[in-house]
């Protein structure tokens, strides 16, 4: 079984990501039997990452 999901703790005020929580939340999906196979930045116009998009895996054993 696959799934994507967003990540984005970024607002108006920062233009950065926390890589911190994003860390966390990767550890949680960890934990919870998926892997992360992939992940890709989601740019908006202006060229700055506004997210992250993580492709996660779980065998259906």
């Amino acid at each position: 079984m696959q799934k994507v999901v967003e990540f984005k703790t970024r607002n108006f005020w920062s233009s950065q990501l926390n890589l911190d929580t994003l860390n966390e939340k990767i550890k949680k999906y960890n934990n919870q039997g998926w892997r992360v196979t992939q992940v890709t930045p989601a740019a908006s116009f202006s060229a700055h990452i506004r997210s992250v998009l993580l492709l996660l895996e779980k065998s259906n054993s």
